[in-house]
Parts: C-alpha cells; structure tokens; sequence
C-alpha cells in the first residue's frame, strides 16, 4: 500500500505531540481519491491458488513491459513500482494494484482499466487469473503458502492467538479500498463518523464473497466475517469514542492506536518483535529492551490496526469486498458523492445508534449482505437513499457510474445475490460466472 507521499521519519523518541502534528500536517486543500485494488490469484485449470513462482513470473513481466522498478523484500519479489503507483502481493498471493490519487473518477478508470488489461494478458499466457472477488473460492488458508515477506510472517505467527480467523483473512481474502484526503481535524473526524456509520450497509451491499472452500456457505461476505474474527482490538471499529461522541478529535484515535498491542519495531531494515507484551502506550512510556519509540514506529502500529475506516495521512475506507472493475467505479462514485452531501441530514439517521449497534450490523451485513432489519433501519431500503444522495452530489459526467450499482438496488439486491441465484455453488461455476458477468 502506497502513501500519499514520503514522510521525513524523526529518529529521536516520541512525544505524543509529534503523532498529533503528524495528523494535522497530512490536512490538504486539494482533495484526492487513491484506489486499492486486489484480486484473487488462482490457477486457470485447477483452480487453486496461484503458485508465487508463476505471479513472480506475472510481476518481473510486466514490470519490464512497463518500465517499473522491481520492489524486494530481502530476496522476495514483492512487487513493482512506477507512475506513482504499485502492483504488489498481499500474504496469500491476492495481486494489488495501488493508483496514484486523482481527482476525478475518469482518471481511475483510464488507469485501473489500462493496468488490469495488461496484467490479465500477461496472466493469461503464465494460466493465471485475477478474480475479482471477496475470498478465494477452492484453496483455504491451509494449503495457501504466504509470501515470504517479513512483516506477512510475523503477522501469521501472531494474529491467530487472538483472531480465530485471521489466517483466512491474511491468505484468503481480497477486498477494495480507496483513499481520501481530508482538510482538517474536524473534516477527518466528520468522514470518519459518516463512512463508519454508513460502513455496514456499504459492506453489505458490496457483498461478494458467499463461495468458499468449494462450496456456498451461509455468509454472502464470509471475508467480512474473517475480518470481525481477525482480531477485535485491531479490526472492526475499535475507537469507539468517536461514534460515541461527536464532539471527538483526533486524540480519540491517537489513544484507541496506542492502546493497542505492538507486533514488532525495524531497526535498520531487521524486524524486532516484540509479540504483543506491550501497547504502544507503554513502549512511548517505557521502551523495549533499547529501543525507544519513534514517529516511523507509530506509522508502522498504525498501520497493522486494521479498522473498517482507518486514519493515516488519508482516510482509508477498508469494509469492501473485491468486485469488478464496474463495481469498482460506482464504489468510488458512490463516496464521492456521499462525501461531497450534507453529512448532517445522513447523521440524523444515527442519532439513537452507537458503536456497539454499527458492529452488530456488521455481523448482519456479512452474513445477510442487505437482507436484514435492526432498530429503525431496513438495510436495503436505507442503502437506496444512500445512493440516491450520493449521486444528487455529484458532476452530470460522474452520475453515470452508478448506474451498474443503482440497477442492482432497484432490484433489492446486494453483489452475493446474483451469484446465489444463479444457482453457484462451487470455484468452477463461480468462475464461469464471474467471466459471464462481470465487463472487466
């Protein structure tokens, strides 16, 4: 995952002062959109997960076609860097494509298009394919080799002892993620708020994920499901204050990142773990072993605490299955439109809801993606006015890419729904399908 920019790292130790100015100083005027994109690597005819040795192949290929730099990980391909973007492999093999910020949806589209062509061409002659869907549909985390990348390694001996299902969420899932400027504490805050509120419904709609393990199983987003199982001090929506609380700031995520477990610090390019013994709270405290807290440290923490909405030098919005490249498009669409209305009157609606209710319909969302009920909301219709809003916000030349996504409500159904009533049930119909259905 790339940042928006290279941040000059102090070295000396950390006062609690320097994370905030770090938060402030990441303000902007000019506001940009970033898109993560990953897909599932598998084989074409077995339909296993793809051997890293043919998606290095895939990577070196199209970084030379491109002109990218190649990224290591010690000896380990990870990855290729050019154009202010990157591909690279996420634990399990999934392939990610990273895109440089925009600002209108046009540009993403252009770029996301002329990558995902090129690697699909490439993958086709190495039988490779790139599904774009939540979870992969035949291998499970057991016979799925993580990449041998340090950080990937040290997450998979630690995260399973207070995740169940951490091990499906590294090697088995694959979402989209995109990337949002905000232009001051009180903006990022008011975003944070929105997205986490809203963040059930979006997950449930963007559902896509109900074949796992050859099989449908009972979750139409079983990688929403892994990620409430991944970790709850790390995952979901751990900073509950902010919801709770409208009148939070930026110290409300400070304190909920710092309260957390450290996995492991770097020291001159050498991982030192430290295997969750203490918070980041008590390493600014007190150190560990030599070692004393810096501002690359906290960067690093922050960005192994994996909230549906996290804070970085942009907002970072995480609840999404993968999709199409169609889908993809009306999901940025979507949060630009959102994020351009009056997020006063979407508050309304939340003004008896607290973080333990979002969490709850998380667990729904996963498991009925819109076809649940709980207090004052019925998902799919609420989703609808959602949408509805989104595209009142925004440009007549960016209206048209929700088409795809407004369709699909007209109908009342989420992503999982057209797979299911399609009758698939195992890897080799999902893939026919997703080949039959999907414009990318």
């Amino acid at each position: 995952m790339l940042n928006y920019k290279n941040e000059k790292l102090q070295i000396s130790p950390l006062e609690y002062e320097t994370i905030r100015e770090y938060y402030k100083n990441s303000c902007k005027e000019d506001l940009k959109f970033g898109l993560e994109y990953e897909r599932i690597s598998i084989n074409s005819d077995t339909l296993q997960n793809a051997d890293y040795n043919i998606i290095e192949k895939i990577i070196k290929n199209f970084a030379h076609i491109k002109g990218w730099g190649l990224l290591y990980d010690e000896n380990t391909l990870i990855g290729a860097m050019g154009e202010n973007s990157s591909v690279s492999l996420e634990p399990g093999c999934q392939f990610e494509l990273s895109l440089e910020p925009k600002r209108e949806i046009p540009e993403i589209e252009k770029f996301t298009k002329s990558i995902c062509t090129l690697l699909d061409r490439i993958a086709k002659f190495y039988n490779v394919d790139f599904l774009p869907i939540g979870i992969t549909p035949l291998s499970t985390y057991k016979n799925i080799d993580i990449v041998e990348k340090q950080r990937y390694k040290i997450m998979a001996n630690s995260l399973p002892k207070n995740g169940k299902f951490a091990p499906i969420m590294m090697r088995e899932t694959a979402g989209v993620q995109l990337n949002i400027d905000y232009k001051s504490e009180e903006d990022a805050i008011d975003k944070i708020r929105l997205l986490c509120f809203i963040s059930p419904f979006l997950t449930g709609f963007f559902a896509n994920s109900p074949i796992r393990n050859n099989k449908l199983t009972n979750y139409k987003s079983f990688r929403a499901l892994a990620w409430k199982y991944t970790g709850k001090e790390r995952c979901g929506i751990f900073y509950n204050t902010i919801l709770d609380n409208k009148n939070s700031t930026f110290d409300d995520y400070i304190n909920a990142i710092i309260n957390i477990p450290l996995l492991f610090i770097e020291r001159d390019g050498k991982k030192i773990i430290t295997d969750c013994k203490i918070t980041f709270r008590e390493f600014m405290k007190n150190g560990f072993k030599e070692y004393r807290a810096t501002m690359k440290d906290y960067i690093l923490h922050a960005s192994l605490c994996f909230p549906d909405v996290r804070l970085k030098n942009c907002i970072e919005i995480r609840n999404h299955d993968s999709q199409s490249l169609e889908m993809t498009l009306a999901l940025c669409a979507f949060y630009k439109g959102i994020l351009q209305s009056n997020f006063s009157e979407i508050f309304k609606h939340f003004e008896k809801i607290n973080s333990n209710d979002i969490n709850k319909m998380g667990f729904l969302a996963a498991e009925k993606g819109l076809d649940f009920k709980y207090k004052d909301f019925d998902a799919k219709n609420f989703t609808k006015q959602l949408f509805k809003i989104a595209s009142e916000n925004l440009d007549i030349k960016e209206k048209h890419y929700l088409n795809c996504a407004l369709a699909l409500l007209q109908e009342g159904k989420c992503i999982a729904d057209t797979i299911i009533e399609d009758k698939i049930k195992n890897a080799d119909d999902l893939k026919k399908h997703l080949k039959r259905v999907n414009k990318c």
